[in-house]
């Protein structure tokens, strides 16, 4: 019996040492490097020729890229776990969160109202999230009413703040590219069914009445960045 499962283990060693092997080789078609979206292009040759100066402007004027709207899911993708203590995630490469991709995939509508929404199906069920621009502060954070459904027929509302900024993204070879970022500077949670009134003015949001502790109002003031 000793001897058996002395053999086996045998057998189970190199097995395993062939395919660290054959990953090795694999690995040398490209030096080890990663391949950025697996079509061999050079990082430089993915460069848009989008001007990411009036693009940044536009984004912070109406909040769009190249005329259409910043998919919600983008924004979605900043939004903490309401289990969590702490956000993770804030901030994203806006290029890179466009609908068309597959990671952010989704059909996007805007209503009369400007609510954006993006639907898409996942895990055979339809969700959504919507995005709503309450206005901006001085400083030119955007102050968003956001709902998001994780499935089911909950849909959980917050606010929270955002920001455009243009730097760059770094590649392995010592190459880079501008990249749009959007940056999550802060939020609230709303509370399931809240629908009350949301100004900005300078740099202080007013929900009216303030969500969750029976106030007739509450007014936030938020630092300038």
């Amino acid at each position: 019996m000793q001897k058996r499962k002395l053999k086996l283990n045998k057998y189970l060693s190199f097995f395993g040492f062939l395919l660290v092997a054959l990953g090795w080789l694999g690995g040398g078609v490209n030096g080890g490097q990663p391949v950025w979206g697996g079509d061999g292009l050079s990082p430089a040759e993915t460069v848009s020729q989008m001007n990411y100066e009036a693009a940044l402007t536009e984004l912070q004027q109406s909040f769009t890229l190249q005329g259409e709207p910043v998919n919600p899911r983008a924004v979605a993708a900043m939004m903490p776990w309401l289990s969590d203590r702490l956000p993770g995630a804030i901030a994203v490469d806006i290029e890179g969160t466009t609908a068309d991709t597959n990671q952010f995939y989704a059909d996007i509508a805007v209503d009369e109202a400007g609510r954006v929404t993006a639907a898409w199906e996942q895990f055979g069920e339809r969700r959504f999230v919507v995005y709503q621009s309450m206005g901006q502060l001085t400083d030119g954070t955007y102050v968003l009413r956001v709902f998001v459904n994780t499935g089911g027929n909950a849909v959980f509302p917050s606010l929270m703040w955002v920001k455009a900024s243009l730097d760059e993204e770094l590649w392995w070879n010592g190459e880079s590219r501008p990249r749009l970022t959007l940056h999550r500077r802060g939020g609230l949670v709303l509370g399931v069914g809240y629908a009350g009134d949301i100004t900005v003015t300078g740099q202080s949001v007013t929900l009216t009445p303030a969500p969750r502790s029976g106030e007739a109002a509450m007014t936030l003031d938020l630092p300038p960045l």
